[in-house]
């Protein structure tokens, strides 16, 4: 069970050798609270370090830049086919982050805990990670009531968004300032999925399973 405080977690379980990952350290085998503690502090550095790689992916995401470049980015990610951008096909209101939660999530949500598993010289790592599905739930899609933007950017959710239509000059009617959804015109634009938060958190718990090396 997750900590007070934390959201809802999966829970990759890394079962280690302490005699492989100590190697020179020493410390009596038969106090498992002692071993535990030195554990913990050969483990710590290697899922900080983790983590950083994990949150500076995030950052340097295709998706992640190019909404954070609000109303005015380019097309970067790809998409949309270069046409307008996502921060206002989606419709995020000017001004808004809307990548900021998912960071704050990676960079603040992330523990571990190293317990005895009984036999001598394993200990069992259980790592708390963020879970994709309350990530989905805290990005909703601002004016669309259970859809999440990251989960549609991933599975193609955003293809029924209606008829797009940009212009860097702005509309007094929208949103974003940007974007607006037209019923009788039509840019042609056709949404590409992209991996995306999913992705970062399988690769990251991949690399859980070598916290032992």
């Amino acid at each position: 069970m997750a900590k007070k405080g934390f959201i809802s977690v999966s829970k990759p379980v890394v079962t280690v050798h302490a005699k492989e990952l100590l190697r020179e350290l020493t410390v009596d085998k038969k106090n498992s609270k002692a071993m535990a503690m030195m554990l913990r502090g050969v483990i710590a550095p290697k899922l900080e370090k983790a983590q950083k790689d994990l949150v500076k992916k995030f950052e340097v995401h295709p998706i992640t830049v190019e909404l954070r470049g609000g109303p005015t980015a380019n097309n970067s990610s790809g998409t949309l086919g270069g046409y307008g951008n996502l921060f206002s096909f989606i419709g995020f209101s000017g001004g808004s982050n809307p990548t900021q939660i998912i960071s704050k999530i990676f960079q603040e949500k992330i523990k571990f805990k190293v317990s005895n598993t009984g036999v001598v010289g394993k200990y069992k790592v259980t790592v708390f990670i963020p879970s994709i599905e309350e990530i989905y739930s805290l990005t909703p899609i601002p004016w669309l009531t259970g859809k999440s933007w990251a989960e549609s950017i991933e599975k193609g959710g955003l293809s029924n968004l209606g008829q797009y239509l940009y212009s860097s000059i702005g509309f007094n009617s929208s949103r974003s300032r940007t974007g607006i959804q037209a019923k009788n015109k039509s840019s042609g634009v056709r949404f590409n999925r992209m991996p995306y938060v999913s992705k970062l958190i399988e690769d990251f718990s991949k690399r859980l399973l070598s916290l032992d090396k």
